[in-house]
């Protein structure tokens, strides 16, 4: 079962890690446990100089969260952002802005109840 403290765990490890250094990364990528439908599902984050690296990355965190089933939502250069709402619908986008991306994550995901659980940018957008 997912926790809170594996959740924030992995969050942690994520943000101390090299590939999240502003402007470092070309590539980033969010992952989600497909398998989950809770309002806070197992995610990661990856950043690196290839899509390859950054997926394998953002794989790695969403099972260190304790996700079981975790894919490769989306890969981008600028910003990505992810929306859930609780009930298995999922949206996810890429985009120049913080902005834009997560309005896309919103409408992809579809229902009213959907709130982006995280929006990440390589660049200062």
């Amino acid at each position: 079962m997912f926790t809170r403290m594996a959740f924030s765990a992995a969050l942690f490890a994520a943000l101390l890690s090299p590939a999240f250094a502003k402007g470092d990364t070309k590539w980033g990528a969010i992952a989600l446990d497909t398998q989950k439908a809770e309002k806070e599902p197992a995610w990661g984050v990856g950043g690196a100089d290839t899509e390859q690296e950054a997926s394998d990355i953002a794989m790695q965190y969403c099972k260190d969260a304790e996700g079981v089933e975790c894919k490769v939502a989306v890969t981008y250069q600028q910003c990505g952002a992810l929306a859930v709402d609780g009930k298995g619908n999922a949206g996810w986008g890429k985009a120049p802005t913080k902005a834009e991306v997560e309005k896309q994550a919103l409408e992809g995901c579809g229902t009213a109840n959907c709130s982006v659980v995280k929006s990440d940018c390589n660049t200062s957008n």
